[in-house]
Parts: C-alpha cells; structure tokens; sequence
C-alpha cells in the first residue's frame, strides 16, 4: 500500500522518456511490462518479458527473478499502459533496485507517440 501511494507522488522510481528509455534498451537494459498477459499480447516492446503488477506487488523482486530479469546488475524499464501500474512497480521494486528501477513515463502509449516501435506478442 505504501508503494501505491508513493507512486501517485511521483516516487516509483526515476521516470524517463520514451526516447531516454530507447537509449537504455540499447545498453542493455531489461524491459518488464506489468499489464496482464490479455493487454501484453496486443503489444509491447521488442524483448519485453511480461510480469503483472499484481506478481510484482505479491513477490517484489522475486517474481523478476524467475523470469530472469535480474541476472546482472543492468537497469529494468519497467512499463505498462499509460505509466500508473510500472510507477506502482517501481516503488515497490526500488527498496531492492534502487536506481535500476527505471518508469517509462507516460508507458507504451508515449512510447508509440514518439514513433518507436510495438511488437505484437502471440
């Protein structure tokens, strides 16, 4: 519940752009969208792993751990649809991450209105 109320304030994490975030892909980063597998299905980034929030809430890092997000010390995008659920996210992973628990701000829909690119997953 802390982690929820923290991320209405604005502190789930350090937020960046969609096109600081394409910058962070490039370099390694891990990308984590915590919409439900119905929402991920219709699209999310290129090499995104899907783990909802609610595993997230319920485990913290553990849940990225089994999906093998956290085998090296590299940051983790995490993002959903508008930016709400991967803030909520982040304030709950930042305890263990710290800084590595990066929100794309805004989420997919400011990811697709910069330009860049959707992957339909099946």
């Amino acid at each position: 519940m802390l982690g929820n109320l923290m991320s209405l304030f604005g502190n789930g994490g350090s937020a960046i752009s969609a096109h600081e975030a394409l910058k962070r892909i490039k370099d390694g980063a891990k990308i984590v969208d915590v919409r439900e597998p119905s929402e991920f299905v219709q699209g999310t980034i290129q090499d995104a792993v899907n783990v909802p929030l609610a595993q997230i809430d319920a485990e913290g890092t553990k849940a990225l751990e089994r999906a093998g997000l956290l085998a090296d010390e590299k940051p983790v995008l995490v993002i959903c649809r508008s930016g709400a659920r991967s803030s909520s996210a982040c304030a709950r992973l930042r305890a263990s991450l710290g800084d590595r628990a990066l929100n794309l701000e805004g989420g997919l829909m400011a990811w697709v209105g910069a330009g860049l690119p959707v992957t339909k997953r099946r």
